[in-house]
């Protein structure tokens, strides 16, 4: 739901129609981040052993499921509008390279390049405005355009960066204790507010600075902690997830004007129903299923909609053509899903078995066996 809620969005923003649904993308992405804690924390306690080759094969699985589908669907992009600028002289994303790139700087085209094939540092892109080829730190590069955010190709995929310093600290944090993990969330969320009231909040920092976001990975980080504590006293019941989550896709669909206005209370809400939701997913291979497709529909509809708007006159705009993108990137997420990322998740599993830790008694760790 939060995938297809960006997809939409952006979707409405490409085709000049409202189409549901539609929320706040800063909503969406910041409940993707708590998703994203609850989840490596569960990993983390029982995937990978505890030290330094299991670490080592949990950053690599991690590189694997992030970077393939992206990188794939970055070749795919760049070619079809390489084919296009020699058919039609239209380039697309790549147009400012075209364009622009004799008078970019070194720097420019050096952030260009490191983050469009590896994603790290590009959310800086919404943190760099550009004059005359170079460019300049502003946390508001965003209302000071140009910024450096036109060198992205495939745009959703700045949030990657974030993730990936997750990934990169989480092993040496999330298996310490509670108490530790939820002072550092503490400090990132008063960190946060802090810089507000000095100033510094802007569209960028509402959701793409790392040291503040950081917060909400922990509090996913947190929610898995009190999925354990919940389990272990056997307080779940299939009627209670399904009534939760039930509850949940019903709120998300209405989207209550409260929530959009008051976004924090509503992640402390959800960071609390988490358990539930994730209780009710493991019942459900169909719910896992869909799961599946949010990450290929996040990133793919973004140049599906771009290909779109290029083979569309102006007046032919509008909702039809914005859910046909929609439509056309959910077909292409199953496609990407079944062909690229299933194949390569077995081998990452086998990896993971690998290096399972085993208990005093000689049994594998709980949850060791769930694919994530």
């Amino acid at each position: 739901m939060l995938a297809l809620a960006v997809a939409s969005g952006h979707a409405s923003g490409f085709f000049g129609a409202y189409i549901y649904p539609k929320v706040p993308g800063s909503h969406a992405v910041q409940l993707f981040y708590m998703i994203s804690g609850f989840l490596i924390a569960l990993i983390l306690s029982g995937k990978y052993a505890d030290t330094p080759q299991g670490n080592w094969i949990f950053y690599s699985n991690r590189a694997v499921k992030i970077y393939l589908p992206y990188l794939a669907i970055l070749v795919v992009t760049v070619v079809i509008w390489l084919t296009a600028y020699a058919a039609t002289g239209n380039a697309g994303p790549l147009q400012i390279f075209i364009s622009e790139g004799r008078t970019m700087s070194l720097g420019a085209w050096s952030f260009a390049v490191i983050t469009n094939l590896f994603l790290l540092g590009m959310e800086w892109g919404s943190m760099l405005i550009v004059r005359g080829g170079d460019l300049l730190l502003s946390f508001r590069a965003i209302e000071e355009p140009p910024n450096a955010i036109q060198f992205t190709v495939i745009i959703p995929a700045w949030t990657l960066s974030l993730e990936l310093a997750f990934y990169l600290i989480a092993p040496f944090i999330l298996r310490r204790h509670v108490l530790l993990i939820a002072a550092l969330a503490l400090a990132s969320y008063t960190f946060r507010f802090q810089a507000y009231a000095h100033g510094y909040r802007s569209i960028a920092t509402e959701y793409r600075f790392f040291p503040f976001e950081l917060s909400l990975f922990l509090y996913g980080a947190l929610s898995y902690r009190l999925y354990v504590l919940l389990k272990g006293r056997d307080m779940f019941r299939p009627a209670l997830s399904l009534s939760i989550t039930i509850a949940c896709a019903l709120t998300a669909i209405s989207l209550p004007k409260y929530f959009s206005q008051h976004q924090h209370q509503m992640y402390a809400l959800v960071g609390l129903l988490l358990p539930a939701l994730f209780d009710f997913s493991t019942r459900h291979r169909w719910d896992k299923w869909l799961g599946d497709l949010s990450y290929p529909l996040y990133l793919v509809h973004w140049p599906i909609c771009g290909f779109g708007l290029a083979i569309l006159s102006e007046g032919s705009r509008g909702a039809l053509p914005a859910y046909i993108a929609v439509l056309v990137s959910i077909g292409l997420s199953v496609i990407i899903n079944h062909f690229l990322v299933y194949p390569v998740d077995r081998w990452r599993q086998s990896r993971a078995r690998s290096s399972i830790g085993v208990d005093s008694d000689g049994q594998r760790r709980q949850d060791a066996s769930i694919p994530v």
